[in-house]
């Protein structure tokens, strides 16, 4: 169907048959059907929206058979308009069940209806506590008319809930009503016309009315309103006072749970103001208070009262019930629980009264025969024996009640009860009464035995049973039944003939069929003549035994067969009746003998005429059969499971498949065949094995992995090639292992062990990725392995070039002691041999001092010159980290023979105390290093003399701001007092130190070097390392850099 069509078909049927229409939606549900026994049906879309969807036209055969005409309309309908419903973008609800929810308070709310095509719109809506809810619509269009009902939180009616007026507007109200803290529902019905509406809700507070503020009976609240759960209240033996508060528009009734105890009654009044409101009251046993109702009071008066009115209640519950008739107000309920047996001797007071005994005195008590708890005078059967006592003859003998025949003696133990002399078990066996004396047993023979049960009556020899006078002992044959017996018959056999005469005649005188006359003349006399007028027929079967022309008539009209045209009378003749001699039969349709009146299958077709009826066929023509699909002999227009399969036609998708009956994919194939019945793609076999529903298409397995093997089912969920009871993340293929549980599998987890070491720096130091026991040693904690570290102590001077590669604070040992110079500084004489040039300069610097003032200051500021270039090893430089290569690469040319100097006059050469103190005077006057001049070690050590903690695994810069932060530090750091430990060698990007005077001529200009990374940590990114000898690293981007001897790295 296009979008915003309808469709109407017709169907004209052939005379002789008759055919149904339906219409069905895209669900298979019933849209709209015809089932007229004329030859026309109709259907259409009967205000369905179908437009876009597809439909179903289905034309049913119910009898007959030919070629139908179909006729099909598909014609345009003007689509509703856009609907905003309460601003929510649609429709609203159209069904009680199906409420759009409104939230606001005193709201207006717009939408529309349609009595064609959107009758209803409803609205749930939550009402606040100790509110009452006003709602009004109204419309434009004069020519609409628009309903309004509020209904409560169980669809019943409000009081104030129906709004039918023609105009606009219709208000409704729950008034006083209890909805307060519940949700009801507003319906707006197009009752004529469509059109806009506006939805107006108020709601007003009502907390201060009496439905809302009740105590009734102290309880706290209103009493309950359902008789079958009552509120339950206390009351004591006694009198006992309770008010409440019940309206017969708020809180129609109020309903009350009392125990009674055992052997107590219970007595109710109610009293109340008439002028404003009039109560009635009820009593009733609980459970099941409708069925046990005890007393009611519906007057017009106060007070109405209520009792156990002689219904005993001991130890039941019992119901009251106040129930507002009018008007609303307070009511005082008093309850009385009263005893039932004052003196407690367990007879209740009103049955002591009547039994005689006094009430008031315990030792008085009924009498009571057989202990039933009844005494006596009120007890029916005082011996409790089942029979009253006024149709007793032993009322006090619960063994006896009955003496029949008045001798004293109980017939439960009297042999003979009726006295007759017959004992009760004679009677018994000879059919009399043993009650009743009239009534005694028949002895003809008087043997003692009566006749019922003696074998031969009248002792004549003769058994009764073969005896035709079983009561006369002279007879006990009567050959023609004349009631003479044959020893005093004359004629036994009763034709006439005395039976001297028929000895005579040669017949039986004991057969009455032997008589003498001989008809046909034959010398026979017709007694013993077989065939009296010599017929050929014998003369018992002759129905015309005098007669030699005739024997038999048929239909008993008097004219023999020969000669009657219509023998057996039936009213057809003899050459056309099939069945001449049967006056019920003369045709025969399927010539099996038997006539068509008497054959229930007329036609020989296997179907009785009836059934044929039913199935309107032929039963005249063994060529109409009737159809039955599954050959139980039940017609299909008849048989309501036409293929037999147990499934009623009506319920059997497949109506004439034996093995289907079900479909419930609608695929077509039916359940029992369909592999697949809900159509979900997976077998019915599977579903159950997966825990999954088969006829549910909603419900089907887990599959994570999408390989058709349900995860229950499935060893390998994530198809990962790990079976999942070995694999950490069964539903995840990227990932099989957690190594150290993190949650985060080894293959995304960048540590695998979890001894937070990178898997890719485990592998380049050399331990195991997936051992947490197995770590990188990392001396200076600076998270560089030493195995790639260049620098394992981080006190700035690379392992190659460090004599203590595992001790930040030391680096060098140029006097070869073992020990390290900054702990234990150089003597005057390590330097003096270890730089023999510089002392020869530092004598050339004295002598110059000693030359003269001027001279001695320059040669002093020389000194400080040469001293800080002293320090410096040259052997240091011979080899730098990161230059020695390159310089080494040229050899030094050869030195050139200086020219000779005059020797100086001999002066006295100072001390080594000289030595020290000039050393000192001269480091006193150079320049204050700032921190950054300083070393790792001399930072760490200045850290140490401060007291500050936390500074061995920081680098130099973290150390500096650390020191400059420190609130000791007053200005730069003192000198120490000691010469101050060997600066670092350089670094890389520093210049190497002057070269003595004389050798500047040597100094090679530092070479371009190639492009370097002093360690892992400063590679660029998006590379990958490769196991080569030496390492390397290599990235499409970043190139390939080569591991050093050093841990640096150089580019390619």
């Amino acid at each position: 169907m296009s979008n915003d069509t309808g469709i109407s078909v017709g169907l004209t049927s052939p005379s002789n048959a008759d055919f149904d229409l339906y219409l069905y939606d895209s669900s298979g549900n019933q849209i709209d059907s015809s089932l007229s026994i004329s030859s026309y049906d109709s259907v259409s879309a009967n205000g369905t929206s179908v437009g876009g969807t597809t439909v179903y036209i289905n034309v049913d055969q119910w009898s007959g058979s030919g070629q139908y005409t179909l006729q099909i309309w598909i014609f345009a309908i003007t689509p509703p308009p856009t609907q905003n419903d309460a601003n929510t973008g649609g429709d609203a609800g159209d069904t009680y069940s199906t409420p759009t929810a409104l939230t606001g308070t005193n709201a207006t709310y717009y939408g529309y209806v349609d009595k064609s095509t959107d009758e209803f719109d409803y609205y749930s809506i939550p009402v606040p506590s100790y509110h009452r809810i006003n709602a009004s619509v109204s419309w434009n269009t004069s020519s609409a008319t628009l309903h309004l009902h509020l209904y409560d939180s169980t669809g019943q009616y409000l009081p104030g809930g129906q709004g039918f007026n023609t105009t606009s507007p219709n208000v409704v109200s729950s008034e006083n009503s209890s909805v307060g803290g519940t949700t009801v529902t507003l319906m707006v019905r197009a009752w004529i016309g469509d059109d806009d509406y506006t939805l107006t809700l108020e709601f007003d507070n009502i907390s201060s009315a009496p439905a809302y503020n009740q105590n009734d009976s102290g309880t706290g609240d209103d009493a309950s309103d359902d008789y079958n759960n009552p509120t339950g209240i206390i009351a004591n033996i006694g009198q006992n006072d309770f008010t409440g508060w019940a309206s017969n528009t708020d809180d129609i009734v109020d309903e009350y749970a009392v125990d009674v105890p055992v052997d107590y009654g219970i007595a109710v009044s109610v009293s109340f103001d008439t002028g404003q409101v009039n109560f009635d009251i009820a009593l009733a046993r609980m459970p099941n208070p409708a069925s046990n109702i005890i007393d009611t009071s519906s007057g017009f008066a106060s007070p109405e009262t209520v009792t156990s009115n002689g219904t005993y209640v001991g130890g039941d519950t019992v119901l009251i019930e106040i129930y507002a008739y009018s008007g609303e107000g307070e009511y005082n309920m008093t309850i009385w629980i009263f005893t039932l047996d004052t003196d407690g001797d367990g007879f209740y007071d009103d049955d002591e009264v009547t039994c005689g005994s006094d009430p008031d005195d315990a030792s008085s008590v009924p009498q009571d025969t057989d202990a039933d708890g009844i005494c006596d005078v009120m007890d029916n059967d005082d011996d409790g024996d089942g029979y009253d006592d006024a149709n007793d003859s032993f009322p006090l003998d619960n063994s006896e009640w009955d003496d029949t025949d008045n001798d004293g003696i109980g017939d439960n133990s009297d042999d003979d009860d009726d006295g007759d002399g017959w004992t009760d078990t004679d009677e018994y066996q000879c059919g009399t009464d043993p009650m009743l004396y009239s009534s005694q047993p028949t002895d003809t023979d008087a043997d003692g035995t009566c006749d019922v049960v003696d074998e031969d009556d009248d002792g004549d020899g003769y058994p009764d049973n073969s005896d035709a006078f079983p009561l006369d002992d002279q007879e006990w044959l009567d050959t023609d039944g004349d009631l003479i017996g044959d020893n005093a018959d004359i004629d036994d056999d009763g034709d006439g003939f005395s039976d001297a005469i028929e000895v005579t005649c040669g017949s039986d005188p004991l057969n009455a069929n032997s008589l003498p006359p001989d008809t046909d003349q034959d010398g026979s006399c017709n007694a013993v003549d077989g065939d009296d007028d010599n017929d050929g027929f014998a003369d018992v079967a002759d129905a015309f035994p005098l007669d030699a022309g005739e024997w038999v008539d048929t239909d008993d009209d008097g004219i023999g067969n020969n000669a009657d045209g219509d023998d057996d009378g039936d009213s057809v003749p003899d050459t056309a009746d099939a069945f001449p001699l049967d006056a019920s039969e003369w045709d025969d349709n399927d010539g099996d003998g038997i006539g068509d009146n008497a054959d229930l299958d007329d036609d020989q077709d296997g179907w009785s005429d009836a059934d044929e009826a039913d199935c309107q066929t032929d039963s005249y023509s063994s060529l109409s059969i009737p159809d039955d699909y599954d050959g139980d002999h039940v017609c299909d227009r008849v048989d309501p499971d036409d293929d037999g399969d147990g499934t009623d036609d009506i319920y059997d998708m497949f109506p004439f498949d034996a093995t289907e009956w079900e479909d419930l994919d609608f695929d077509g194939i039916g359940n029992n065949a369909d592999t697949d019945d809900d159509g979900d793609t997976w077998s019915d076999l599977d579903e159950p094995n997966c825990g999954t529903d088969p006829l549910d298409a909603n419900s089907f397995p887990d599959d994570f992995d999408g390989d058709r093997i349900c995860d229950p089912l499935d060893i390998d969920d994530d198809n990962d090639m790990v079976l999942d009871i070995n694999d950490a993340f069964p539903f995840d293929p990227s990932e099989t292992k957690d190594t150290d549980g993190d949650g985060t599998g080894d293959n995304a987890d960048n540590d695998d062990d979890g001894d937070d070491w990178p898997d890719s720096v485990e592998v380049l130091c050399l331990t195991e990725v997936l051992s947490s026991t197995s770590v990188p040693i990392d001396t200076d904690g600076d998270g560089s392995c030493d195995v790639i570290d260049a620098d394992d102590d981080n006190d700035d001077v690379g392992d190659l070039n460090d004599v203590f590669p595992l001790d930040p604070t030391e680096w060098e040992d140029r006097n070869g002691d073992g020990l390290g110079d900054n702990a234990n500084p150089l003597s005057i004489i390590d330097h003096m041999k270890l730089n023999p040039l510089m002392t020869a300069l530092m004598v050339l610097v004295i002598l110059a001092a000693i030359g003269g003032s001027v001279a001695f200051t320059m040669g002093r500021r020389k000194g400080q010159s040469d001293e800080s270039w002293k320090d410096d090893d040259y052997r240091r430089y011979s080899s730098p980290p990161e230059t020695a290569p390159d310089w080494q690469d040229t050899p030094l040319p050869p030195l050139s023979t200086p020219s000779p100097v005059p020797e100086p006059p001999e002066i006295e050469v100072p001390g080594e105390a000289w030595f020290e103190d000039t050393q000192e005077s001269i480091e006193a006057e150079a320049e204050e290093p700032s921190l950054s001049d300083l070393t790792v070690g001399q930072l760490k050590a200045m850290a140490s003399e401060r007291g500050l903690s936390g500074y061995s695994k920081l680098k130099k810069s973290e150390i500096i701001t650390l020191l400059e932060t420190d609130p000791e530090d007053e200005g730069e750091p003192e000198l120490e007092t000691d010469p101050p430990p060997p600066p670092p060698p350089p670094k890389f990007e520093r210049q190497p130190p002057p070269p003595p005077p004389g050798f500047g001529d040597m100094a090679n200009a530092e070479p371009e070097g190639p492009v370097r990374a002093e360690s892992w940590e400063d590679l660029p990114d998006g590379g990958d390392y490769v196991q080569t000898e030496p390492m390397q690293y290599v990235g499409e981007e970043c190139g390939t850099w080569v591991r050093q001897d050093d841990d640096s790295w150089v580019k390619q």
